[in-house]
């Protein structure tokens, strides 16, 4: 399916470009108009039923400077640090609330951001995607991803793997754990263990130290609930776009990644929010397109609904993997 193009005069361009801006950056909202809370609910039922509206509307996709998308990461990078910086202000429950919910906006829009400038070749663009994910305990996730998700993607090595019989926590769990072994696995084989794990780390514990430091033990709390939630989030993006998909083996060697080893998701909202993100497929296939490049496959199995949708339906696993299964995919076992 092809990008639908429109000028940001077009009311509806307009609409979802604001749309994703909203989303990146609703915690800052929520912050300065003094209702951190709002994040979270809107995140976990505004956007859910703002995809089943949209349902399988083709609306617009706008194209995406690369400096549009770097202000929007870096603006999330600076949000992730300054809400907890402002937790101080807040009520303990409060403190949670607002925490998980810029946890929400880090794993959708900043890790789809991030993910992108990651795969950059501009080597400025590489540094703001591990400057954020190291805010989120996470900075192992742009090595591993290029040089261990991408090659091993549909195998029984890859840290994404899963099977039919998986749920959600189980799958969270494992896939946590995986990255982090696979991440610290790559870079002691290209020697970059301080830079790519180690590092991140430790800056990440710094900034608890520098925030706790000046905020006291509400900024820890926040800087903590955020980085559950944000592996939260990723772990139910990534076990959507991958859920039971396997590569065969033939003769030895595992055979190449085609439309059938990716999940694909064509809803208009999804697409905007996690800013051509969903267009998975493609990007395995051609994983050097940029994000305004990058196509729908309609043979590809297809997701029934956007993220937001099908994350809340993992959480009841009988139902999910009925509907995962009624798509006609040919899931392995």
């Amino acid at each position: 399916m092809k990008n639908i193009r429109a000028s940001l005069t077009h009311p509806v361009a307009l609409a979802g470009v604001a749309l994703a801006v909203f989303f990146a950056w609703l915690p800052a909202l929520g912050l300065v108009l003094g209702h951190p809370a709002w994040p979270l609910f809107i995140g976990l039922v505004g956007l859910p039923l703002l995809e089943w509206i949209a349902s399988d509307y083709r609306g617009p996709v706008p194209y995406w400077s690369f400096w549009s998308l770097r202000i929007m990461l870096l603006g999330i990078t600076l949000q992730n640090m300054v809400g907890a910086y402002y937790a101080q202000y807040e009520a303990w429950w409060l403190v949670i609330l607002a925490a998980a919910g810029s946890g929400y906006a880090a794993g959708g829009s900043g890790n789809a951001l991030g993910h992108e400038l990651g795969h950059g070749r501009a080597l400025w663009d590489r540094r703001l995607a591990k400057w954020f994910f190291t805010t989120v305990c996470f900075g192992h996730y742009t090595q591993e991803h290029g040089a261990g998700h991408h090659v091993l993607v549909g195998t029984p090595k890859d840290s994404l793997y899963s099977h039919l019989s998986d749920n959600l926590s189980d799958f969270s769990r494992r896939n946590m754990i995986r990255q982090f072994r696979l991440g610290i696995e790559i870079a002691h084989k290209r020697g970059n263990l301080w830079s790519e794990v180690y590092g991140p780390i430790f800056f990440y514990m710094l900034l608890n130290v520098t925030l706790g430091y000046l905020a006291g033990w509400k900024a820890v709390l926040f800087l903590t609930v955020q980085t559950v939630v944000m592996y939260m989030v990723d772990a139910s993006i990534t076990f959507i776009q991958h859920f039971a998909l396997h590569r065969r083996e033939v003769d030895g060697r595992y055979e190449r990644v085609g439309p059938q080893h990716t999940w694909d998701c064509t809803n208009w909202v999804t697409t905007l929010v996690s800013f051509n993100n969903c267009r998975h497929v493609d990007h395995h296939i051609h994983p050097g397109k940029d994000l305004n490049s990058l196509e729908n496959v309609p043979e590809a199995p297809q997701l029934p609904y956007g993220y937001a949708v099908m994350g809340t339906l993992a959480n009841f696993p009988g139902l999910f993997r009925r509907i995962m299964v009624a798509t006609g995919a040919d899931l392995a076992h």
